[in-house]
């Protein structure tokens, strides 16, 4: 079974649409300390560091569940928004996402996705540390354009202060209100949600699990 080193709602429910059995731990990894030039790098980093995190939980914590128990695999996903070289996280307040989305208002960006699965060719026992059995690890970053449509002043005001745009990296979502403002994507849509489920599907099956 899956283990998805995340507190993202969208990410579990894209695994649970693609039928995938997993379980949700999250890292609780703080960011601020990972390098900010290069976007793609910082991805990968994240997303590594945030499974690797989880499966030393794995590890130190008692988890006495059946479910646990059955754990082959641990993933970590880190997403990051890159405007006009500029590296976007979460907006840190209305007023910031406010001014992005004036900036971005009939534009392009990147949403860019690290992704790190750690995983197992077999179970093994409980009694065998865990962090021994995820020795192996397959990562990638998956990029997808996204086109804007031209906002208003009044239309970015009301998207808002709906708070949607604080959750989100980039300051939208492609599945939730922000949606209307999406004039189109390039690359994998699951992506832009937060997870590139074509490549977690070749993922898992280089790794050998069904």
């Amino acid at each position: 079974m899956l283990m998805l080193a995340s507190a993202s709602v969208a990410r579990h429910q894209l695994l649970e649409k693609a039928g995938i059995p997993h379980l949700v731990m999250p890292s609780g990894l703080e960011e601020e300390g990972f390098h900010r030039s290069d976007a793609l790098k910082m991805a990968a980093n994240l997303a590594l560091a945030k499974a690797n995190a989880v499966a030393n939980k794995l590890v130190c914590e008692d988890l006495d569940c059946n479910a646990y128990n059955k754990i082959n695999s641990v993933l970590g996903c880190d997403s990051l928004f890159v405007f006009q070289d500029e590296i976007w996280g979460k907006p840190r307040d209305s007023e910031e996402a406010f001014e992005r989305w004036a900036r971005i208002s009939s534009k392009s960006g990147f949403l860019i996705t690290g992704h790190a699965l750690l995983f197992s060719t077999s179970i093994g026992d409980r009694e065998r540390e865990i962090g021994l059995v995820l020795n192996r690890s397959i990562q990638h970053v998956v990029s997808t354009r996204v086109e804007f449509e031209e906002l208003t002043s009044q239309e970015i005001e009301q998207y808002v202060s709906t708070g949607e745009p604080l959750k989100c990296a980039g300051g939208f979502t492609l599945e939730g209100k922000g949606s209307i403002f999406i004039r189109g994507i390039d690359g994998c849509y699951s992506n832009v949600i937060g997870l590139s489920l074509p490549w977690l599907k070749k993922a898992l099956v280089i790794a050998g699990i069904e």
